[in-house]
């Protein structure tokens, strides 16, 4: 039995050597492959990228809503210029109707006839109304400049927190402790909350 198991092993471990060579040279990855590669990895480096914060900062000062989308947050972007469009328009339509009632009001002090005669407002009428306009024109152009500032600051912040740790990690635990009152000096029982940091 051992004679013929090393006779089938013979036999077989010679047609192993048998095989010939290849004689053909190793094919080399064509430029384009190599170029792919290399654009991928740029991509791959550019998704991972973490943004400057002073950069989406400026974007966001020089074009609103261009920091968010540095940021990678695009779907931000229409809700800032939104916001802005939104009060700009306040704005415009507060400025508009302070000019017309102005220029009523002097229309009325010459006893001339203006748009607003038919409502018989009168001269107290119409100043106040065109003061009252003109607070809101006020605090419309307020508006804009808070608005604006709000948009380059959240860009600005959420480009700080994209490198934020919010891993499972982070934990937190009470456990009791001895403290001494340093006014007192007297030492007694407290409670200490320690936070882990992996």
């Amino acid at each position: 039995m051992k004679a013929l198991f090393i006779v089938v092993l013979t036999v077989f471990s010679c047609s192993l050597f048998a095989q010939q060579k290849d004689t053909l040279p190793a094919a080399t990855p064509p430029q384009e492959k190599v170029q792919m590669i290399f654009m991928d990895s740029v991509k791959l480096a550019r998704k991972n990228r973490l943004p400057v914060p002073k950069k989406a900062l400026l974007y966001s000062l020089v074009l609103p809503g261009a920091g968010q989308v540095y940021n990678g947050r695009w779907w931000k972007a229409p809700i800032a210029v939104g916001a802005l469009g939104g009060i700009a328009y306040v704005f415009y339509s507060n400025n508009d109707l302070y000019q017309r009632l102005k220029t009523a009001l002097e229309l009325e002090l010459q006893k001339k006839t203006h748009e607003f005669t038919e409502f018989n407002l009168g001269v107290n009428g119409l100043r106040s109304n065109r003061d009252s306009y003109d607070k809101n024109r006020q605090a419309s152009l307020a508006g804009i400049v808070a608005v604006y500032g709000l948009v380059a600051i959240e860009a600005f912040v959420d480009a700080h927190l994209q490198n934020f740790d919010i891993s499972e990690d982070l934990s937190w635990r009470i456990k009791p402790t001895f403290q001494t009152d340093p006014r007192s000096g007297m030492s007694g029982p407290g409670i200490g909350i320690v936070f882990s940091v992996r």
